[in-house]
């Protein structure tokens, strides 16, 4: 039997579209053991992975000396296969103690990125995606596997209790207005202006999920029917809620792609995004919603880079009716 180490770190969007990676490992090598680096402040989304033997936590407080500790680690476990789809500092400094292995890692196309973002230059093969990125490792080029994430039925059932103590019925919507930066982050207006058609055209509730310091979820509007759950859940208990979900709508952030592995199509705005930094849909049913015809998009890797000109045309001129339209047809299938 194979021992494989599969490495990818963070972030949230890139570990769930590391699941279809996962799934072709396993396909091709159906007897093996594989073991999964991540960063601890992730692990959880990982958790009751079938295809995952052994979860491998690192934690970042630990410093260099942690990640040394954690090669030497790596190393008295023995793998036969290495598969580094993160490939950033740790994971190179990892290398020295797998490189002994069967080790891949994959390239990044930093150059490309650079022409994109700073000269406007596209050289990226329409068909590219970071899924196709890894599996390049495989020496596979189509056909590639959805993401895929599990819950226990235990969480199953705790998702349910969670939604009955609430009153929230079957029939709902779920909305992630926040983002990890505030040019990837759609208007409040827009938001807003969606929730009521949304109230108005389908008896379902609408459930907003965000963390802390999404400060746009105290700024939806009050309605018997939207159920504000900021700060209220657990992420395991929120990817529940995703699964059980008729649609999610929101932006290009970690938890529309844990959506989607969780079988629940999404309305993806992109704004700073595209899809040459990792903002791709798998499931025939979502849909990306943005404003194709600008010339500076996309201007950043995560959406960071803040927005040089008068008006941030890429997310004000996606207005609430294109949206509501795709959730509309959607839900009516």
């Amino acid at each position: 039997m194979k021992k494989i180490l599969i490495i990818r770190m963070s972030s949230i969007g890139d570990i769930v579209l590391s699941t279809s990676f996962l799934q072709s490992v396993k396909t091709k090598f159906p007897d093996s053991q594989i073991d999964f680096l991540i960063k601890s402040e992730f692990a959880d989304i990982m958790r009751h992975h079938p295809l995952i033997d052994d979860l491998i936590a690192f934690k970042k407080k630990t410093g260099f000396k942690g990640l040394i500790e954690l090669g030497k680690t790596l190393r008295r476990n023995d793998y036969d296969m290495v598969y580094d789809i993160h490939s950033v500092f740790r994971t190179r400094v990892l290398s020295f103690f797998l490189r002994k292995r069967f080790f891949k890692q994959i390239k990044k196309p930093r150059l490309r990125r650079f022409l994109l973002f700073y000269g406007y230059q596209n050289f990226f093969e329409k068909s590219f995606s970071h899924i196709k990125m890894y599996h390049s490792l495989l020496e596979k080029t189509d056909s590639f596997p959805e993401t895929e994430l599990h819950l226990s039925n235990k969480e199953i059932q705790e998702t349910k209790f969670f939604l009955l103590n609430n009153n929230i019925s079957k029939n709902y919507i779920t909305i992630v207005p926040g983002a990890a930066w505030s040019q990837k982050q759609w208007s409040i207006e827009n938001y807003n202006n969606l929730m009521t058609r949304l109230i108005d055209s389908f008896d379902a509730t609408i459930l907003i999920l965000g963390a802390t310091n999404d400060i746009i979820c105290d700024q939806i509007i009050e309605h018997n029917r939207i159920i504000n759950l900021k700060d209220k859940t657990s992420l395991r208990m929120a990817m529940g809620i995703l699964k059980s979900s008729q649609h999610t709508i929101g932006s290009d952030t970690g938890l529309l792609h844990i959506s989607e592995a969780l079988g629940t199509p999404v309305t993806m705005i992109l704004g700073p995004t595209s899809f040459e930094t990792g903002a791709r849909i798998v499931l025939p049913e979502s849909k990306i919603i943005e404003n194709k015809s600008l010339w500076c998009r996309p201007c950043s890797q995560n959406g960071s880079r803040p927005c040089y000109r008068k008006e941030q045309y890429c997310m004000s001129e996606i207005d609430s009716n294109k949206v509501f339209e795709h959730v509309n047809k959607s839900i009516a299938l």
